[in-house]
């Protein structure tokens, strides 16, 4: 038996494409894996004589909406137009460094967005991720800039509607022509993606479009995964008086975070949404728990 492993890059149905280096090759899986449902992303070993997937190899990471498998890195896709949405940004950071998922921040429309709104956009996360600016209009450039960032990794691109997902993956793969969507009449976006699908770029590196943030579903996290998700307190928290410090109720000449936010050394808009992500969690599991 020729086992060897490979990553599924499509589902439709019984039917799975995997890629296999850079091969690409459509098969099904033995009916022993009815138990284990297998999706976009996942690692399988396969039988490529008899042409089926044998097995399932343990995931690193799963997002349930859309299920994904096995993400290494999260685009996160904002624009002028619509404006980005700081509070639900704030949660999906929290989601991917949950899931060991490196965040990249993306601006697009540089060419319609003002001075401003992009120091602002550098302020809250220069120090939390890497940010890069665009314009899906400029072909090459975004490319150019985009590639080296998506080489030798699985990349999701995630964002509100309407902020030109899959126009920048059309900048990508020139030889694929993907829907793109425009703003309904209340300023949200039309989303165009209606499936997972992992596409490969010229450089091997693997990329899916995914829905935009109105469908993207955020598990429930607890007060602790809240604190412990926001990386930027990792430098002041060991400086905290006491070790179960959660950065809101203790005096600021306990806590090293609030001295921090009072310093400017870090983003205090950041910090302000932190508490509140936070409140939002404790009360739910107050409820949870009596």
């Amino acid at each position: 038996m020729n086992i060897i492993k490979a990553q599924i890059i499509k589902a439709v149905g019984g039917d799975f494409t995997v890629k296999v280096d850079t091969q690409v090759l459509v098969l099904k899986g033995r009916k022993k894996l009815k138990g284990d449902k297998l999706f976009v992303g996942d690692f399988v070993e396969i039988d490529e004589k008899q042409g089926v997937i044998e097995s399932l190899i343990e995931r690193q990471n799963f997002l349930v909406r859309p299920p994904l498998a096995n993400v290494e890195q999260a685009i996160m896709v904002v624009a002028p137009i619509p404006k980005p949405d700081y509070f639900l940004i704030d949660k999906l950071l929290v989601k991917f460094f949950s899931l060991n998922i490196k965040p990249v921040i993306v601006m697009n429309k540089i060419d319609i967005c003002a001075s401003g709104l992009i120091n602002e956009l550098v302020e809250q996360y220069g120090k939390v991720c890497e940010i890069y600016m665009i314009s899906a209009l400029d072909y090459q450039t975004t490319a150019t800039t985009l590639n080296p960032v998506l080489t030798g990794k699985f990349s999701i691109l995630t964002g509100q509607s309407a902020v030109g997902k899959s126009s920048i993956l059309n900048c990508l793969l020139p030889d694929v022509t993907l829907e793109t969507g425009g703003l309904s009449r209340i300023g949200r976006g039309r989303n165009t993606t209606r499936h997972s699908e992992i596409f490969m770029l010229e450089n091997g590196a693997l990329i899916a479009d995914t829905p935009g943030f109105n469908a993207f579903e955020l598990d429930e996290f607890s007060p602790e995964d809240i604190i412990d998700n926001y990386p930027e307190f990792k430098q002041f928290s060991n400086k905290c008086k006491f070790n179960n410090c959660n950065h809101i109720k203790e005096k600021t000449d306990s806590c090293a975070v609030k001295r921090a936010v009072e310093s400017g050394e870090m983003n205090k808009l950041r910090y302000e949404r932190y508490v509140k992500l936070y409140e939002i969690a404790s009360e739910k599991e107050k409820k949870q728990y009596g």
